[in-house]
């Protein structure tokens, strides 16, 4: 069987649009490829509309049964193909696009789209019960989470030979780092004026002024000049340097303009909880996360979150979380702000250092991040509803409260509420901190439990053997029916 597969972006592209709307279907793609590499002969494609159906009748005249899997959610997957097409998409909605707001586009009715498939893959059993209650119960789908667990064996292998100390440190090659335990944050946070500014402008209440605001003022001649000497220090001197004179330069350059990427070292200590996410996606629902982090631990010094950044344009997402820190009230915990690319050795770093990894958001379509976490024994603080259903419970995760709350399709320009989310009870997240913080320092042996449980749960669920056994009972029908 010859098994086409395509993404948007690929290994050239994702640095690039890393953050940007579909780049996450790259890595969904690189989880599936050994599993498809089981199954049959896989080719990529990059042109879908030229290339899918030259291939497919290529197949066939060779005797060999051909299929497209496109890794795109339907409306924008290439349809009118004779290859029978199959789009592998995540969903974090109670329903799907069932009409279209232009004429002319009829795709962003998701029935029109998958009228035209032979089938559809999603990540959880709620897009595949959204599926059916769009298509009819007769419709070919199947929940099949991204397989990534058996690609962790090495980072488990590492972590359970490694122990685990008091302080961890981690070096990030290029990266920019924001923590409320540095005693020159202050500097770099907005002014009351700046707050003040900003919201009346979201309110509409005054317009936005490009000379006025945090971070939109006039330069001065030094400043400007402090800011080009970083960045020609950052882009093309410190790689050059030696060890010994690179780390004082370091220094400065962090001193001098700490949103720049440049390396950066961060130790860690304490109660370590992590979260990583697309800043820019407001589903991920971060500002819950953060205050009530800081409100529950105000008091609580060894308490530390971790926000770990994914997005290119990394200083308009830095610029919305340092405006939130000074409108909380003070706090003693500490909170951290990476963003920047983590190699293997300082992400296995982070892994270590972490004790909980976090989830607030207001629904998921699989969260490949918490999936790699709990798949290496580390219990999570996060909600059970959407795809995290599938495998969240008391067992391995403190539970947060959730209610379902109109919204829009994030596609629809109309913003027209026509599907559910989930809203976190803040509440009920500030008592799962707290019984997370309180379990890993007072009951330990409780806190092994659960990571082991974490393990466990993640292997029956996105394991390689798990992904393979599902996805060829599924694809078996559709291939029957193609010639060969």
């Amino acid at each position: 069987m010859k098994i086409l597969a395509y993404s948007a972006m690929n290994a050239e592209t994702i640095l690039q649009n890393f953050g940007e709307p579909e780049y996450s279907y790259f890595f969904v793609l690189r989880e599936f490829m050994p599993v498809l590499q089981q199954l049959g002969e896989v080719e990529i494609v990059e042109d879908p509309a030229s290339e899918v159906d030259r291939r497919y009748h290529d197949a066939i005249a060779r005797g060999q049964q051909c299929i497209f899997l496109s890794f795109s959610p339907p409306h924008l997957t290439t349809l009118g193909l004779d290859c029978p097409t199959i789009p592998v998409f995540a969903w974090e909605f109670s329903s799907m696009p069932d009409e279209a707001w232009w004429h002319d586009r009829p795709e962003m009715d998701w029935r029109w789209c998958l009228e035209q498939c032979a089938g559809a893959i999603v990540h959880s059993r709620q897009s595949a019960m959204a599926v059916r209650k769009l298509m009819g119960e007769e419709f070919p789908v199947i929940d099949i989470p991204a397989p990534l667990q058996d690609r962790l064996a090495e980072a488990r292998r590492w972590l359970s030979q490694t122990s685990h100390t008091a302080e961890a440190s981690i070096e990030i090659a290029r990266g920019t780092l924001f923590d409320t335990h540095d005693p020159e944050l202050a500097r770099w946070l907005p002014t009351e004026e700046d707050i003040i500014r900003a919201v009346a402008e979201a309110r509409s209440v005054i317009p936005i002024d490009e000379n006025k605001g945090f971070r939109r003022g006039p330069k001065t001649a030094r400043r400007i000049t402090l800011e080009h000497l970083v960045a020609w220090y950052q882009q093309v001197l410190a790689s050059r340097l030696p060890e010994r004179l690179r780390r004082p330069l370091d220094r400065w350059a962090v001193r001098t303009d700490p949103w720049q990427l440049g390396r950066r070292q961060l130790k860690l200590d304490g109660v370590v909880f992590t979260s990583l996410f697309n800043p820019h996606d407001g589903r991920k629902n971060w500002v819950d996360m953060i205050t009530a982090f800081c409100v529950e631990f105000h008091d609580q010094p060894d308490a530390t979150l971790v926000l770990k950044l994914g997005h290119r344009r990394h200083e308009d997402a830095l610029q919305g979380f340092l405006m939130l820190l000074p409108r909380l009230p003070a706090f003693r915990c500490r909170l951290v702000i990476l963003n920047g690319f983590l190699d293997d050795e300082a992400y296995l770093q982070l892994l270590r250092a972490t004790h909980f990894a976090v989830n607030t958001s207001y629904g998921e379509g699989q969260c490949l991040p918490l999936m790699e976490y709990l798949s290496c024994g580390k219990p999570a603080v996060a909600p059970c509803h959407s795809a995290l259903a599938d495998y969240i419970s008391p067992d391995i995760a403190f539970t947060v409260d959730s209610w379902a709350d109109a919204t829009a399709w994030p596609h629809d320009p109309r913003v027209a509420y026509r599907t559910l989310r989930q809203q976190i009870d803040w509440a009920s997240l500030r008592r799962a901190y707290r019984a997370a913080f309180e379990c890993y320092r007072e009951r330990p042996e409780t806190y092994r439990a659960m990571a082991r449980a974490a393990e466990q749960r993640m292997q029956r669920h996105c394991s390689q053997a798990t992904a393979a056994e599902r996805l060829a009972h599924f694809l078996n029908p559709v291939i029957e029916k193609t010639p060969a």
